[in-house]
């Protein structure tokens, strides 16, 4: 018997259409499990079966040996089955950090001395130390995920279960996630991971594939991440390493397939006689030294930050004593930063792609909403085509020209079907109903969904990831000029990434429409950006063409970021100069194979 044990287990939300479908599977005490799977899957009605949320329709759900169908074992099952949902907002329900922590061991019964260091440790594991007074309406999505994991930390369970809660966090975010699970597995813990970043799913003991609501794939993460036709077939993609080894592969490098790039580095270093260590561009000494320069002749840009501020404290009176200097923690993040955003200034211009970087609560959503006419800054001016935005007519028409994505696609969703959500914005510009319907066809279709299934569907039935395509559809039935996206892949499986950057990317490229995207993922904004603004604790730190904010690989990594895995791999063989933009993984096979055929 396992620590978690489905039998023949099937479930369905409407009574149709099956999200289980006789699904047996059994989770031994002390694993590290991984759950992958497209959108729609079935995973995260897996994980909610795991600590009763949900109980089988048919089948039976074991849990520690009781049964989770059963009312009698319901409190026992959720006290040693803690889980963090893919949306943090959804199990948030204090107003103060410590006291969100604190809600489920206060639950237990537990004394005050024992609860006030449960909250303490709970909050030093996942890099809040100093947050316990910090409002949580306040935080940033990353911050609030961390709070959620705070929260289950504390209750102190047998098993975790993560359901994509790493999605909305940093580099550094998720590499703290990932240690700190792998501390508490060593510790005994039974971790259920769900999870769509594949490098995850290699780090872990094994792998479960689910399609259809069914067990497709199990095993370790050498037999399940390694076949690439089956990962395929299921909408799924092999982790980076075993990519790249593919390409070289095929390009006639002898190297051996891996699961990690690290692994992979060092292969290659020995192949090519690079250096043991990878290669480290120096910090440039002023964030200046990577701007871009403006022609003298340019056009007047579309969007202007002017030495824009913003605080969410009415009364910001320490920002003054605020240094630049980076966290500490190694998340990324400070308890005592009063400014959201501080002085910034940048312009974007008509047609152009921004990407925007930085880590967990260094105001890139912030800066969205400024640029959407949604916030007013504290100091400075935001002005979109010349118009200042603090003018009401002026941010009211700037609503119908920038199209907005926000973070979290179900706080823009609300009509009763899916059809009518994404009518909702051209019903409002008092188009015909022929031309209402037409735009929603055809913007379901761009961001691939089907119409004929879903338009009478509960925007509120669909999984997270066609959530996030219904509000894209949204958006683009709007025909706006200017498209804001903040965070638009998170919680999409590979397949449906890729859709939909390349929807993104036929947007701009294609329609000329102006992009302007916020993302932790340094590989699209390596592939898709024509410039590249990094955020630091509500300050520029770089701006510039992505090959040159890149090459600051170490200055990035100090203030929590990464780079492309495909640059970091050139740094690492010393092959940067071969490439004149940010590589895609072919280009590093070609470079790679290259070198190799000199050598010979």
């Amino acid at each position: 018997m396992g620590i978690v044990d489905f039998h023949s287990v099937s479930f369905s939300y409407d009574g149709r259409k099956a999200a289980l479908d006789n699904l047996g599977i059994s989770i031994e005490p002390g694993a590290f499990l991984a759950v992958l799977g497209g959108n729609g899957s079935g995973k995260s009605t897996f994980a909610k079966h795991i600590n009763a949320l949900l109980v089988p329709d048919r089948g039976t759900v074991e849990v520690l040996g009781r049964p989770t169908a059963d009312p009698a074992c319901t409190y026992f099952i959720r006290s040693n089955a803690g889980m963090v949902f893919q949306n943090p907002d959804d199990q948030i329900v204090a107003g103060k950090v410590e006291d969100e922590v604190a809600f489920g061991p206060e639950n237990l019964g537990l004394p005050p001395d024992e609860l006030r260091r449960r909250v303490t440790e709970a909050l030093g594991k996942v890099g809040l130390a100093g947050f316990e007074q910090s409002q949580t309406h306040e935080l940033s999505g990353g911050q609030k995920q961390r709070v959620a994991v705070a929260g289950v930390l504390a209750m102190e369970p047998q098993i975790l279960i993560l359901d994509e809660a790493s999605a909305m966090l940093d580099p550094q975010g998720r590499e703290g996630l990932m240690a700190l699970c792998r501390t508490l597995h060593d510790g005994g813990f039974t971790i259920v991971m769900v999870t769509h970043f594949m490098d995850q799913a290699a780090a872990c003991d094994r792998v479960a594939v689910l399609h259809e609501g069914s067990l497709a794939l199990d095993g370790t993460p050498e037999e399940v991440l390694t076949d690439g036709a089956a990962l395929e077939h299921l909408e799924l993609d092999s982790p980076f390493a075993v990519q790249l080894c593919r390409k070289l592969q095929a390009q006639g490098v002898p190297v051996e397939t891996c699961l990690g790039e690290g692994e992979l580095i060092a292969q290659l270093q020995a192949l090519l006689g690079a250096d043991a260590e990878p290669v480290r561009c120096s910090k440039p000494a002023e964030p200046s030294a990577i701007q871009t320069a403006v022609p003298a002749s340019a056009p007047e840009p579309l969007l202007t930050f002017q030495n824009v501020s913003f605080s969410y404290e009415p009364s910001p009176s320490k920002a003054e004593a605020a240094t630049d200097d980076a966290a500490g923690d190694g998340w990324g993040n400070r308890p005592d930063e009063p400014w959201a955003l501080r002085d910034v200034s940048f312009s974007l211009n008509q047609g152009e792609f921004l990407a925007i970087a930085g880590h967990t609560g260094s105001g890139k959503s912030t800066l969205m909403q400024l640029a959407g006419g949604l916030l007013q800054p504290a100091a400075g001016t935001v002005r979109l085509q010349g118009r200042d935005l603090a003018d009401k007519r002026a941010a009211a028409e700037a609503r119908h020209s920038v199209g907005m994505v926000f973070q979290y696609p179900e706080r823009q969703l609300f009509a009763a079907t899916v059809a009518d959500d994404v009518a909702f914005g051209p019903r409002n510009l008092g188009l015909s109903e022929d031309e209402v319907d037409r735009r929603v066809q055809e913007a379901l279709e761009r961001v691939h969904l089907s119409y004929r299934d879903l338009k009478d569907k509960s925007p509120f039935a669909l999984s997270g990831g066609q959530q996030r395509r219904v509000a894209v559809a949204g958006v683009l039935a709007m025909e706006p000029q200017t498209l804001i996206l903040d965070e638009p892949t998170a919680g999409l499986d590979p397949r449906s990434h890729d859709r939909l950057l390349a929807l993104i990317e036929d947007l701009h490229r294609t329609q000329g429409l102006t992009v302007v995207m916020v993302s932790h993922n340094m590989d699209d904004i390596g592939a898709l950006a024509d410039r590249v603004l990094v955020l630091n604790r509500g300050r520029i730190f770089a701006s510039g063409d992505p090959l040159a904010v890149f090459s600051d690989a170490a200055g990035l990594e100090a203030i929590g970021l990464g780079i492309p895995r495909t640059y970091r791999v050139a740094l690492a063989l010393g092959l940067e100069a071969d490439f004149d933009r940010i590589p895609a993984i072919g280009d590093v096979a070609r470079a790679v194979a290259a070198r190799h055929r000199q050598g010979l």
